[in-house]
């Protein structure tokens, strides 16, 4: 009997139980509905906040793509300038040499035509003083060249004597400025030569060991980094006595020497006065410059391209 009540008790809370479940208000039926609300609300918060993500996306997109553009409008425009520069420094050193030339002509004009005309004045009291001492003879002699051209036109040989004295005075007079000129543009031309040899020297080079004192090594960074061709070699060793010692490849050697090479030109058409820099500038691009210049194609384990900038006294040893 006992039994019996449990189990009709058990029966009645499982109808109480799912009598309240099957309830619409407050049942699976309520639940049910909540859940899919709940779901509606995340699917709709997601979605919203998706799209936002995916318009701020295209926008950076677009952003990235306008930002590419403009670099590769600003790499050609940049391109152009270093051409158009090149061309200006190629056509400078030529222009600066016929300014030299015209100016080294024109001072010493002046003294040689005063002797020029000095060279002349010479010549008519020497005429003047033969006719004197021949006397008749001389008048003579005129008299019958006259009378052999009727038009009264003086000969062509005297003419042509008396043009040749002031033919190669003037042409000795233009000849050095002329000469020094000629000297000079064969002085840039050598020039030009000896840095071409160095960048094609350069170029051939796998890696170079440089040894400087640290702040050089900044002034060359300051100065050679913005040049594309420049990388920063991967460690840079700490020495004794404030000095430093890296390995650059030869793509940044080639930055290097055109770096210091067109810090050298603009100190000498004045548009840089920094004596400091230039003193800088010279000592980096005549040690770069003899020690790729040396280079020689060489087998495997020999000695790697050196640079040093670490002049000392006789008795110290240099390093």
């Amino acid at each position: 009997m006992a039994r019996r009540r449990d189990t009709e008790k058990i029966v009645n809370d499982l109808s109480e139980i799912r009598r309240k479940l099957d309830e619409p208000v407050s049942g699976l039926p309520a639940l049910q509905k909540h859940q899919e609300e709940l779901r509606r609300k995340v699917l709709e918060t997601v979605s919203a906040g998706t799209t936002g993500l995916r318009e701020e996306n295209r926008e950076l997109r677009r952003r990235q793509e306008r930002m590419i553009n403009d670099l590769a409008d600003t790499r050609t425009a940049m391109e152009a300038l270093r051409r158009e520069v090149a061309q200006a420094e190629s056509h400078t050193p030529m222009t600066s040499t016929l300014d030299t030339a015209a100016a080294v002509e024109v001072q010493p004009q002046e003294p040689e035509l005063m002797e020029l005309r000095a060279d002349a004045s010479i010549y008519e009291p020497k005429e003047k003083k033969v006719d004197n001492d021949e006397g008749s003879v001389g008048h003579s002699d005129r008299e019958i060249e006259d009378r052999q051209q009727p038009n009264g036109d003086p000969p062509a040989e005297p003419r042509e004597d008396a043009a040749k004295p002031d033919t190669e005075a003037s042409s000795s007079a233009v000849s050095p400025p002329i000469q020094a000129a000629a000297s000079h543009a064969d002085d840039e031309e050598e020039l030009k030569r000896k840095h071409y040899q160095s960048l094609l020297s350069a170029a051939a080079i796998a890696s170079a060991r440089f040894i400087c004192h640290r702040e050089t090594w900044g002034f060359l960074i300051e100065q050679t980094a913005p040049h594309r061709h420049f990388r920063l070699p991967d460690r840079v060793t700490d020495a004794e006595d404030g000095r430093i010692e890296t390995y650059l490849s030869g793509r940044s050697l080639l930055a290097v020497l055109v770096t210091m090479r067109r810090l050298l030109d603009a100190n000498h058409r004045g548009e840089d006065d920094d004596t400091a820099d230039w003193a800088l500038a010279f000592a980096v691009y005549q040690r770069t410059s003899l020690a790729v210049t040396d280079c020689r194609i060489t087998p495997d384990g020999d000695q790697v391209t050196t640079i040093v900038l670490d002049d000392r006294c006789a008795s110290v040893d240099a390093a």
